[in-house]
Order: structure tokens, then sequence, then C-alpha cells
């Protein structure tokens, strides 16, 4: 549903100020002023400023984490199929995608990744990585009751390797790199780390 006029203007508002300074940082009596609104009138529209931050970010948040979970689901549908040994490839597809819909959602990203201290999105990236180590987790349990795994693999390294990996995909945002870099740089980041785990664990 489309937003009042009155209120995209809050919002394009808020973005700037929120980029500048951060959540904690930004002032909603500048935003509200920028607008030409009085307090009052801003609170028709949101409750508080966290309100705000999340009406900016929130549909970009949700739809990553909608397609990193249908990407899971999709490695366990290898399983049936025979096709296991695919997964690193696949990794590597969609991880290509997740950089896309982050570059084609950049400045929620920013905002979620680098100024959103103070609010629930604090910790998007650890949550997303913990989803992907429970996930995982269920994922190699699987393959090993179905002797189609070779080698295993620690749960805390793997908390570890996963962790940095996460942290190391949105380095990009933090880093403010070109779309065409940052895509150069996720098949990067899939062979170093796709070697490390291959090193502990193989599928068959």
């Amino acid at each position: 549903m489309k937003r009042p006029d009155t209120q995209e203007r809050i919002l394009r508002i808020a973005k700037k100020e929120f980029l500048q300074k951060g959540f904690k940082g930004a002032s909603l009596q500048s935003i509200v002023s920028q607008a030409g609104f009085t307090k009052g009138a801003f609170y028709g529209y949101y409750p508080n400023k966290a309100a705000l931050f999340d009406d900016l970010v929130s549909a970009a948040a949700e739809g990553l984490r909608e397609r990193f979970k249908a990407a899971q689901q999709a490695h366990f549908e290898l399983i049936p199929e025979g096709r296991t040994a695919v997964s690193w490839r696949l990794s590597g597809e969609f991880l290509q995608q997740f950089i896309q819909y982050i570059y084609d959602h950049f400045d929620e990203f920013k905002l979620i990744t680098c100024r959103s201290e103070g609010t629930k999105y604090a910790n998007y990236v650890q949550e997303l990585a913990e989803m992907e180590i429970s996930v995982s987790e269920q994922y190699l349990e699987t393959l090993r009751q179905k002797e189609k795994l070779i080698g295993s693999i620690s749960r805390e390294l793997h908390s570890m390797m996963t962790g940095a990996f996460f942290n190391a995909v949105f380095e990009t945002v933090a880093r403010d790199m070109p779309r065409e870099q940052a895509l150069a740089y996720g098949d990067e980041l899939v062979a170093f780390f796709s070697a490390g785990m291959k090193a502990q664990v193989e599928f068959n």
C-alpha cells in the first residue's frame, strides 16, 4: 500500500539522518524539523524513533532472511536426490544471489550492519550466522545418519568459521565495495571457506 507523501518525506529525511549519524546519534527533533513537521504530527505515523528505523529496514531484512531459509531448504532437497556433492557449488550460487539482493537494498543494509546500534537489528548478522549454524548442524547430522558424510567438524570450529564467513560477507557493505567487486569477492570467500570445510568433511 502506498504511503502518504508526508510519510515518504519523513522516511527520506530519516534515512539520510540515520546513515550520517547512526540510530543512536540521529536526532528525532532534527528529522521532524527537516520534514517540516511537529513531533505531534510525527507520532501520527510512528510511536518512536525505533519504529521509524524499523520501517526503513524491516522489508529488506526480512527479504534476505526468507531467501536464506529457501537456500537452506534447497540443500536438504539434494539429499533424497542423491546430489549432496553439488552443495559446495550451490552455496556459491546462493551467495551471489544474496549479494545481489544486498546491493539492490544497499542503504538498508548499510543501516542494518553499520548504523543499527541501539535497535533490534544490532545483532542481525550474528543472528543469520546462528541460523546457518543450527540448520547446517541438522544437515550434517542427516547426512551422517544416511552415511553420506565423510569426516567431522566440531560445533565450536563450525560456529567460528560460520561467524567469520558472515562477517566477511557484510564487510562488502561496511567498505562500500562496488557491486561487481563484491560479487568477485564473494566467489573468493566461498572458495576460501569451502577449502577449510572440505579439509574436515566431504559429502558423497
